[in-house]
């Protein structure tokens, strides 16, 4: 009975409760499109740096003489998610030949399990050494695919004349062009030892007989090293930057932050304004709303309804406008959505989405907008209504 009172009571004041309606979905609507573009375009931010591995590496620039207690505590370093060692820049240069075209100057880098250019690529297991990684530009120049076996060819002088060893190696996987953009070749550490071993004059297994082994290596040049977050990214650099040039994506990664900063700023002085304004103008309605309805909530109280069932009567209308309301800036929403989505997807690409929100948020959304609402009703009833004066409000008719 109290909810076909409710009802009725809606239908019979509807011009107030659409302006009621009104009020509340130019608040909502606003508010839902402010939100989205916040988490839309700092998420988006956000993905980019996070799916680039290159910009979770810590680069050294120079060369050093880094022992083992160095990768000991990259080791045990709780910030760092994957490293290996590197010899020297100049001995990691290397030519490949697949079905007699050859393509010259590749950057050789080492590679185990866990290397995150390999995983996010989408390709599993771990190399042999015999086995290698390609870059996809490389790929596409030589017309070669997961399995063909290539040439393998590094050069070194010695006693003046030009050697050349010549390895054949099997095709494993293609590095995507995204996360590695230059022409390079991934193999396993120990063919990129043997790469410095040989052009050193030694003779190594692989590229050469095994007969004059380098057992005097202690040191590496350089390291590859990936921490865990886009967090731990400022935290490794300033350790190692004490000891060692390096470079990073750091300035990038304040940079986000920088402006998460800014649009945290400025969507919430916007918000609280338009909340502020919102509620007194809600509050203003529902006061309005149930001032004109004091002479039938005193005819109702003749009639038997009691403080409760009238408390429960306010409550079912204000909840009923509250949804409808939001359902109405819901669809507003989602109209401005689309039109901010299609609109950007022309100028950052068809995968970008600047205006975005989790269904959690919109529930979010949903709970607060009707519980303000709820509130203010519940206040302004429990101080305007349920203590009227019956014979006052009804010597006014």
């Amino acid at each position: 009975m109290i909810f076909k009172l409710s009802l009725s009571s809606l239908k019979f004041e509807y011009l107030v409760n659409i302006c009621l309606i009104a009020s509340m979905v130019s608040v909502i609507a606003p508010l839902m499109l402010l939100f989205s573009l916040r988490f839309g375009i700092v998420s988006n931010l956000e993905e980019k740096l996070v799916t680039d591995p290159k910009n979770l590496e810590i680069r050294m620039m120079s060369g050093y003489q880094l022992d083992n207690s160095f990768f000991e505590e990259l080791k045990n370093d709780p910030h760092i998610d994957f490293y290996i060692p590197l010899t020297r820049s100049l001995s990691v240069t290397a030519n490949v030949n697949f079905k007699g075209k050859m393509i010259t100057n590749l950057e050789a880098i080492p590679t185990k399990a866990g290397d995150p250019l390999v995983i996010k690529s989408g390709i599993e297991g771990e190399l042999q050494d015999d086995e290698a990684y390609l870059s996809e530009q490389i790929a596409q120049d030589l017309n070669i695919k997961v399995g063909d076996k290539f040439k393998f060819v590094i050069s070194r002088i010695k006693e003046g004349r030009t050697q050349n060893a010549i390895v054949q190696l099997t095709l494993k996987g293609i590095i995507k062009k995204e996360y590695l953009k230059y022409k390079s070749i991934l193999i396993p550490l120990t063919p990129l030892i043997y790469m410095e071993d040989f052009r050193d004059g030694y003779e190594p297994p692989i590229f050469s007989d095994g007969s004059a082994l380098n057992e005097q290596r202690k040191y590496f040049a350089k390291a590859r090293i990936y921490v865990k977050t886009l967090d731990d990214v400022e935290i490794v650099d300033k350790k190692l930057r004490a000891h060692y040039q390096i470079t990073s994506a750091l300035e990038s990664i304040n940079n986000l932050k920088a402006i998460c900063n800014v649009l945290d700023f400025i969507l919430t002085v916007i918000s609280l304004v338009s909340i502020f304004g919102g509620v007194i103008a809600i509050c203003g309605l529902i006061w309005t709303n149930l001032s004109r309805l004091e002479k039938t909530f005193a005819l109702l109280k003749l009639t038997g309804l009691n403080k409760k069932q009238i408390m429960l009567m306010v409550i079912f209308e204000n909840l009923i406008l509250s949804t409808t309301a939001y359902a109405i800036a819901l669809g507003l929403f989602a109209t401005a959505k689309a039109l901010f989505n299609h609109y950007f997807s022309n100028i950052l690409g068809q995968n970008t989405l600047v205006s975005l929100l989790t269904i959690n948020h919109m529930l979010i959304g949903f709970a607060l907008s009707t519980t303000i609402c709820l509130v203010i009703s519940i206040l302004i009833c429990r101080f305007k209504i349920l203590n009227l004066n019956i014979a006052n409000s009804l010597r006014r008719m």
